[in-house]
């Protein structure tokens, strides 16, 4: 007589509740596809998923967006660059503007979800959300003017509640409120000044300027460091603006650092959160940090020299070119590095690098970070993954 095999096990299902289930849901990965696609296993699923306390969960549950892309800086717009793969890559026509830009323009860079941009054809700055396309044009202060004294340089964006550490900030279906740092000239030589606009307010603060070394341009964009936002002046030191405070100051470089026209620089935010400088010679990087000593005054403290060279792949006859600094993400701590024909994208703690196949005609890198649903907003195309 043949022995009866045991039976097995009926399948156990999970218990019908949604408490539970969201808790599975929340720990999908943050990337575009994600979302759109769990939404498609069944009506509850969906009915989940597009709910937005759920959103905001998620959103704070995974703290900082993933990396969609770049952009960079076309003739008479800014032109997006995608560097995720599919399911998850962007096309590049979704974060387009609709109507291009003037002839003279400068963009400033991303942060907390927003894009800005400078149009002095248009005598405005642009705050620009890519997921949404919304934006809002702001007409420049009557102190700035534009002839061979007068000019304006850079500035930064970003959300209102995006301070002091908290930058994993979004804004939902609308824009929602954000801070903008104009930096000009006033006319007065070797003088920066600038003035902070408040979108909840719509109001321009009061001016604030500073002296700064001679021919000291900014051309980089800034980096959100605490409550300040600063940028690195073209002979090393650093200007800083203080959004509390709403004034100038400036930061001297580290001592006994010289710098030749074939040195890249950069301004970072350190691991810790702290003002930080990327000095880049020929294939050396100096990664530097700054820091309080015992006695509270702040210094300059060489973190870490890397040679290049032996880091990344590159061929012996490739070892004189010259190395520039494309961009930095403030929020993975990661350079943009041009070197050998190539870009390397390089991540400041763990010295891991990715090389980017993209085009090497660009000359600035500027990482757009956003919580996003490909293919679930309806007739755009697409839609945040939270609201406010």
């Amino acid at each position: 007589m043949s022995e009866v095999p045991p039976s097995s096990p009926a399948p156990v299902n999970l218990p019908d509740d949604d408490d539970l289930l969201q808790e599975f849901l929340l720990r999908l990965p943050p990337l575009p596809s994600s979302l759109p696609r769990a939404s498609l296993v069944c009506k509850r699923w969906r009915r989940l998923l597009s709910d937005p306390h759920f959103l905001r969960r998620f959103r704070a549950h995974h703290k900082t967006p993933p990396q969609l892309g770049f952009f960079t800086e076309s003739f008479t717009r800014p032109f997006f660059v995608p560097t995720l793969k599919a399911p998850d890559s962007i096309p590049s026509a979704r974060f387009s503007l609709l109507q291009p830009t003037g002839k003279s323009w400068k963009f400033l860079g991303c942060r907390h979800g927003f894009a800005a941009f400078l149009d002095v054809t248009r005598w405005e700055a642009v705050v620009w959300e890519p997921v949404t396309g919304r934006q809002c044009s702001i007409a420049f202060p009557p102190e700035v003017k534009f002839d061979d004294k007068r000019y304006i340089f850079n500035g930064a964006v970003l959300s209102s509640a995006g301070i002091n550490g908290n930058d994993n900030v979004q804004s939902g279906y609308q824009l929602t409120h954000f801070k903008l740092v104009l930096l000009f000239n006033n006319g007065e030589e070797n003088c920066a000044c600038a003035r902070l606009y408040e979108s909840e307010s719509g109001k321009w603060g009061d001016m604030s300027s500073v002296t700064f070394p001679s021919r000291a341009f900014l051309f980089d964009p800034g980096v959100l460091v605490r409550n300040t936002v600063c940028w690195h002046l073209r002979f090393g030191d650093i200007l800083e603006f203080n959004l509390d405070t709403e004034s100038l100051a400036i930061i001297q470089k580290p001592e006994g650092i010289y710098f030749t026209e074939q040195s890249s620089v950069r301004v970072l935010r350190t691991e810790d959160g702290e003002l930080g400088l990327a000095i880049v010679s020929k294939l050396s990087i100096q990664l530097w940090g700054r820091k309080a000593n015992s006695n509270g005054v702040a210094g300059w403290v060489l973190q870490k020299t890397v040679q290049l060279d032996h880091l990344l792949p590159l061929k012996p006859e490739w070892k004189t070119w010259v190395t520039r600094i494309l961009g930095f993400d403030e929020d993975s701590n990661e350079i943009f590095l041009f070197t050998a024909n190539d870009i390397f994208m390089i991540q400041l703690e763990s010295m891991q690098f990715k090389e980017l196949l993209v085009d090497c005609s660009i000359t600035e890198y500027y990482p757009y970070r956003s919580f996003y649903a490909a293919g679930g907003g309806g007739d755009d195309g697409g839609e945040m993954l939270n609201s406010t």
